[in-house]
């Protein structure tokens, strides 16, 4: 319709997006693919039979039902969960068991003490561009809480921008039942966004008072060493083993799929309505992966670091989290986990990341002569042009030894070793220091 066209900007080009990527070959609808899974009870009920213009088919397709609020009507599609369901090796139900102290130093926020998983809110949101900004609006947002012996999904779905205000309406009394919120990414994006588009609509923010766990950076600091991505589709499958089916869609594909949906909603075609319950799959998966990621990421912080995880933990798991640790002052732990690390085959760089941390524990709690052992097996077990080990012997030699021979003698290893680094600043100022380090040892050497 003309209407739906000039509230949508863009919606040509991204018409015409969707027909390039069908004629490359990118297949659309329901052929070949096994349809979404009917929503089980319980659902919420209609408060109002369907307005005119609304899309039967969709809420069909999807186990939606029209919802009215003050501000006017909006889609809700509601499934519900058993606390037995696995997403990998994890249970759904384990995440409630998480303490808040556990939580507020996974995150390093020490707000976040009190905070319950059993009262949290996990948020997602859909919206018609992913740049952000005023002009970026949230066409649905998925919340998910537990609630008895479920874990329960509603997604909250506008089929118009004119349902904005409702989908806002329905989303603040959701989460006005909720004492946290819970999101990947949503500090810098989701957040924002529904903040912004409750300024617009002139009706109070519920995110603004709620204690807030972003899980991607958390995911980031365990998991970046050893794996290309930490998006939240490639977690599901490295962490936690979780292949979607076919009926997921790409993220970045969401907004054209939105804004097709639209633009025909007077006569919406079947494979267009197959779009968009593929992106109630998508969205329904981002919010049930986040439960069981959230109590991984937050176990090894139960007890104050006394966690054993299971010996086949990577290793490069194990220098993440004694960093984590370290970050948090448990020496016992961090000196624990990178020992762990050590133990196990590791990359030549994670291994000298893994001994420059543990060398410098042990030197900051006094223990010079296990550092000294450290850093002797830096120097003979990780090849490589770094010559830290070499001036941290120089410097120990000097200042706690007394032996200025031995001191000098590190330091020109130290300076024959740092000339093999690649032309650049950190190779001047590393000879610099080096040999401003050598000319001293020899100038009290001579007197």
């Amino acid at each position: 319709m003309a209407g739906e066209e000039s509230a949508l900007p863009g919606v040509g080009d991204a018409a015409e997006r969707l027909r390039r990527l069908q004629h490359l070959g990118v297949r659309r609808g329901r052929a070949g693919l096994t349809p979404p899974p009917a929503a089980p009870s319980p659902r919420p009920r209609s408060a109002a039979a369907p307005a005119s213009g609304s899309s039967p088919g969709l809420a069909g397709r999807v186990g939606a039902e029209e919802l009215i609020t003050p501000a006017g009507p909006c889609l809700v599609a509601t499934v519900a969960y058993p606390l037995e369901e696995l997403r990998g090796d994890w249970g759904l139900g384990t995440t409630r068991a998480v303490a808040g102290a556990a939580v507020a130093a996974c995150s390093r926020d020490p707000r976040l003490a009190d905070f319950d998983f059993r009262g949290a809110a996990f948020l997602d949101t859909e919206t018609s561009g992913l740049a952000g900004g005023a002009g970026t609006f949230a066409f649905m947002v998925g919340i998910g809480m537990f609630e008895g012996e479920s874990y329960v999904v509603r997604q909250l779905f506008m089929r118009s921008p004119a349902e904005e205000r409702a989908l806002l309406h329905a989303l603040s009394g959701l989460l006005a039942r909720c004492s946290g919120l819970v999101t990947f990414n949503g500090r810098s994006f989701d957040a924002p966004l529904l903040n912004t588009r409750y300024a617009l609509q002139r009706q109070p923010s519920p995110l603004a008072d709620l204690p807030h766990l972003d899980l991607l950076p958390a995911a980031r600091q365990r998991w970046r060493l050893r794996l290309p991505s930490c998006a939240l589709g490639a977690l599901e499958q490295e962490i936690l083993g979780f292949q979607r089916s076919q009926q997921d869609v790409p993220g970045w594909l969401i907004p054209s799929i939105y804004q097709e949906y639209a633009r025909s909603l007077a006569q919406p075609r079947p494979e267009v309505i197959d779009d968009m319950a593929r992106v109630f799959y998508h969205n329904r998966e981002d919010i049930v992966t986040m439960v069981p990621l959230a109590a991984i990421l937050c176990a090894p912080f139960a007890e104050s670091g006394a966690w054993r995880p299971e010996a086949s933990l990577p290793a490069a798991d194990w220098l993440s989290i004694g960093r984590c640790y370290e970050e948090l002052d448990w020496q016992e732990a961090s000196e624990r986990a990178y020992r762990r690390a050590l133990e196990a085959a590791l990359p030549a760089e994670l291994r000298g990341l893994a001994l420059r941390r543990l060398g410098w524990l042990l030197k900051r709690q006094e223990r010079r002569a296990e550092a000294v052992a450290v850093w002797h097996d830096w120097i003979s077990s990780v090849p490589g042009p770094d010559a830290t080990p070499y001036e941290e012997l120089a410097k120990h030699h000097e200042w706690q030894e007394v032996d200025l021979a031995a001191a000098r003698k590190w330091t020109l290893w130290g300076l024959h070793t740092a000339r093999q680094l690649p032309p650049g600043p950190a190779r001047e100022e590393t000879l610099s220091s080096l040999q401003h380090r050598l000319d001293r040892l020899e100038r009290k050497m001579q007197a």
